[in-house]
This record gives structure tokens, C-alpha cells and sequence, in this order.
């Protein structure tokens, strides 16, 4: 099973729980479900009161781990229980003390928290070693930690990444530049895009040009003849064939890869394209509306998943006119597009109500069709490449990742945002490491049949 956190978070706890090297340290992190494995949603690290020793090792003293699985039991929140052995090296384990009171202690916290896993790790300076306790009994756990490459900590293993040889014509040019781990790293992706139109269509071509091998293709709209202006990959027969723009982007996937893994789950408002995104290791967010943003935004936070949002506008007419596009990359433990204020409420609103209601109240007047759009090519593309570069900056540590750009066609200039976490923000913060109990498919509409 795996761990699934953020970065920063894993960080900070390793650096508090080595803190009192030579002596171990002791943390409980409150896990939640999401998927097949777990999420961080917080910790708690014991402090010197709490602490004691048995038989010549670390425990905890009976209150606080009484005080502790209580809050734990109220929120609803599974434990992972955390001790450090400094000194160890990276073939750090489980002391022979561990391995006798870690089954009799798994035991006891199962019976306190029912129906939940019950993980344990223990950590050095360069390593760490992990098990978890199920209904289905006794399996390793693992750590992957989401967040910017060239901050993740060093004692994470990345496991599952085959190295690729020089000698791979195709990527060749690729490797010269990012090396071989930076196209084994790509490689080994599983990358979801929502949205396959103007934006979604030069991203997903990017993409397999780029490597990327496994993909969760989410869209249900079909090609029209007014897409073919700047859609990449559609031809002109895709609208008189009334093709499917998912199937348009797997053709392109499929000409360059063969063997790529494509799923096909269809719209965003669906149990089975929420559920797919889940499990992802990156959103790529390729959407003109604020409501599928939300979604996006609530399910990377929920899951801990990166979420990169590409999105593009012209607006106004003569010399006010205003022609760019924005970069967003939200990474669990910051800031997400609504603390940076980029969604409209107010749009969301109209966005996630039904498309009946929705066409009524543009019949009368009460809202405009904002799905037809003034668009540009060459725009679509100067944006989605930006975004593939913090693709690359992410996926390899090319550089760190920038969370928010804009691109001013008018000035022909870019601007880096600085934006910090918000700790009132409505979207990330509540749903922050929840998992599956976040139940973001109440957003699917074939969740409400």
C-alpha cells in the first residue's frame, strides 16, 4: 500500500523528528482513504512530556496515545504511526522491540478505530521502512511524495522507474537534454487531461511527442467544423463523422505510441472520470469554465494529485482588447486557483447547474453562452507549451516549479505571480488529504440518478 503525501509536509516531519537525534522522536499522522492507498491529511509529533521508554525503547505514554486515537476516532481519520531511528543509514528497519509490539499495538488500534488500516513507519536520516495492517492482513507500505522535484526529500526512494538507455533514437535529443532519469521519470507518468479542445488538443500531442505513455482522456464533447481552426490532430472528416474529440487525441496519442495506455471515461461530471483522476500522478486542466476548475481544485486537494490548469482568453474589442493566458499549477500543501482568486463563483454557479436550466436562462437573457468563445491557435499553442514547460520543471526538476504565470499577448511579455496558500481558502483547505471522503463525486450527474 501506499502513502500518499505532500512534499512539504513529509519534509517538515522528517525535519522535527530528526530534530532530536541521537535520541528517537514519535509522530502520529492521521491518514485518510483515497483510492487503493492512503493520504496525509496532518500529524501530530510528540513532544518530550509525552514521551518515555520501555524495556530501552521509544513508546508513548499511555494518555497521549489515549488523547491522540480519540481525536483521531472523531475525525474519522486512520493512524500511521511514525518513530525514527537515527543513525540507521538508509537501510533503516524495523527493531527486533518493533516487530514484537507493532502487531500486539496494530491489534489494539484497530479495535479503536474500526474498519480502518493502520500503518507504521520508521525513519532515518537517509531512509525509511513501512507496513500497514488490513482486513486482508500484513503488506509493506510505501511513500510517494507529490510536491516540487527539486524539493522532495532525499530519503524517498522512487521505486518503479526504469532507467532508459542513450541509445533510444527517438528520445535521443530529449535525453541529451534532460537527461536519463528525466525521460525514465516521464516514462513513467500516468497523466490525466480534461478538456481536449483548443488547449487540450496541443497538450495531449506535447505530451506523447514528450514520451508520456499512460494517459485517462476525460471529454465527451464531438468535433464541430467551427473546431477545426484549432483543434491539433482533427482532420477534416472528424466532424462529419461527428468524431469524439477524446478519440481524435487518442488517434494522435496511438500514431506516435502504438502501446500507450489510453482510458476514455468521458465528462468530468461523471462517477467513473472523477473516480480515474483520482489515481492520477498530474491533472492537466484544459477547460473554459470556472466550474470544472472547482471540481478539478477540490479533487487535486482531496487526493493530493498536482493539478495544472492552462487556460487562455480574448476579451474586449479595438485597443482595450485583451489577449493572453494564464499557467497554474497548484501542488498539495499550496496555493490553489481559488486562493489565488482565479475562479468566479458567481460562473461556477451557472457552470455546474443543469444544461436544461442553463439553456433557459441564456434563452431569456439572464446569462450569456459562454461556451462559444472568441479563439486563436497560435495562442492556444504559446500557452499550452508554457504549461508543458512546468510540466517538465515538475516531472524533472529542470528547475523549480513557478505556481502562477500570465502570458500578455498585447505587451508580449510574462508575468510571474506570487501567490501564498491561503488558510481560509474554501477549497483546498477543507479538502485537504480527505480522499474518497470528500465525495467529490456528488459533482457527477449520474451520481444523482
Amino acid at each position: 500500500m501506499e502513502l500518499r503525501a505532500a512534499a512539504t509536509d513529509l519534509a517538515a516531519l522528517h525535519r522535527r523528528l530528526l530534530a532530536r537525534a541521537p535520541d528517537e522522536g514519535a509522530a502520529f499522522i492521521a491518514a485518510e482513504s483515497g483510492g487503493s492507498g492512503l493520504l496525509l491529511r496532518s500529524y501530530r509529533v510528540f513532544g518530550e512530556k509525552e514521551l518515555g521508554a520501555a524495556s530501552g525503547e521509544l513508546s508513548v505514554t499511555e494518555e497521549a496515545q489515549t488523547a491522540e486515537l480519540a481525536t483521531l476516532k472523531r475525525g474519522g481519520h486512520a493512524l500511521v504511526e511514525v518513530h525514527t531511528h537515527p543513525g540507521s543509514g538508509p537501510a533503516v528497519g524495523f527493531s527486533r522491540f518493533d516487530q514484537e509490539q507493532l502487531p500486539l499495538f496494530a491489534r489494539y488500534v484497530r479495535l479503536k478505530l474500526p474498519g480502518r488500516p493502520f500503518g507504521a513507519l520508521v525513519l532515518s536520516e537517509h531512509g525509511y521502512a513501512g507496513r500497514v495492517w488490513t482486513d486482508a492482513g500484513v503488506e509493506p507500505l510505501t511513500i510517494r511524495a507529490v510536491g516540487q522535484r527539486t524539493a522532495l526529500p532525499r530519503w524517498i526512494d522512487h521505486p518503479g522507474v526504469d532507467p532508459i538507455s542513450r541509445v533510444d533514437q527517438r528520445f535521443d535529443r530529449q535525453i541529451r537534454s534532460l537527461g536519463p532519469d528525466g525521460q525514465a521519470r516521464i516514462r513513467a507518468l500516468q497523466v490525466g487531461v480534461v478538456g481536449l479542445g483548443g488547449t487540450g488538443g496541443h497538450v495531449v500531442q506535447q505530451l506523447a511527442h514528450l514520451g508520456v505513455r499512460r494517459y485517462v482522456l476525460v471529454e465527451d464533447d464531438v468535433v464541430e467544423a467551427s473546431n477545426l481552426a484549432r483543434l491539433a490532430g482533427a482532420t477534416r472528416w472528424d466532424p462529419l463523422l461527428r468524431r469524439r474529440k477524446a478519440a481524435v487525441a487518442r488517434r494522435t496519442i496511438r500514431r506516435l505510441s502504438p502501446t500507450a495506455a489510453v482510458s476514455c471515461p468521458g465528462s468530468l461530471r461523471r462517477r467513473a472520470g472523477l473516480a480515474a483522476l483520482s489515481d492520477v500522478d498530474v491533472i492537466v486542466g484544459c477547460v473554459d469554465n470556472d466550474g470544472a476548475r472547482l471540481v478539478m481544485s477540490e479533487l487535486a486537494a482531496a487526493h493530493l494529485v498536482p493539478y495544472l490548469d492552462i487556460g487562455v482568453g480574448i476579451e474586449g474589442e479595438g485597443p482595450a482588447r485583451s489577449i493572453g493566458g494564464r499557467v497554474s499549477f497548484y501542488l498539495p500543501g499550496g496555493p490553489c486557483l481559488a486562493c489565488a482568486d482565479e475562479i468566479d463563483f458567481d460562473e461556477v454557479a451557472e457552470d455546474l447547474e443543469s444544461e436544461a436550466l442553463r439553456s433557459i436562462r441564456v434563452e431569456r437573457g439572464y446569462a450569456r453562452d459562454r461556451r462559444v468563445e472568441p479563439a486563436l491557435m497560435p495562442l492556444n499553442g504559446v500557452v499550452a507549451s508554457l504549461g508543458m514547460m512546468e510540466f517538465l520543471a515538475f516531472v524533472t526538476g529542470l528547475r523549480p516549479v513557478v505556481p502562477f504565470t500570465r502570458y500578455d499577448t498585447m505587451e508580449s511579455r510574462l508575468i510571474r505571480q506570487s501567490v501564498e496558500a491561503s488558510p481560509d481558502c474554501v477549497v483546498c483547505r477543507p479538502a485537504y488529504g480527505m480522499g474518497d471522503r470528500q465525495m467529490v463525486d456528488r459533482y457527477a450527474l449520474d451520481a444523482r440518478s
